[in-house]
């Protein structure tokens, strides 16, 4: 497994990569989560709540789109767990 810190570029490359969401499996209310790139087929950007992260069964749900925008700002922490 390979962690990566969250920000700009990782975001990026993620997007890149064909991914839309960040999924965590912690708590939604943890200082330093881990979040999991996914890819949904049937997602809608239209549909996402903007500069929010939603919120799960206690999963912290991020848009990609909105964390690359808050990343921006250092308005986001945390670690990305990719496959090696």
């Amino acid at each position: 497994m390979i962690f990566k810190r969250l920000n700009y570029q990782t975001l990026q490359g993620l997007r890149q990569e064909g991914y839309n969401i960040l999924l965590t499996i912690g708590r939604a209310e943890d200082e330093n989560p881990i979040y999991f790139p996914m890819k949904l087929e049937a997602y809608s950007s239209e549909s996402a709540v903007s500069d929010k992260a939603n919120t799960l069964q206690g999963q912290k749900i991020l848009v990609l789109d909105d964390a690359i925008q808050r990343s921006l700002n250092n308005d986001l922490n945390g670690v990305i767990q990719l496959e090696s």
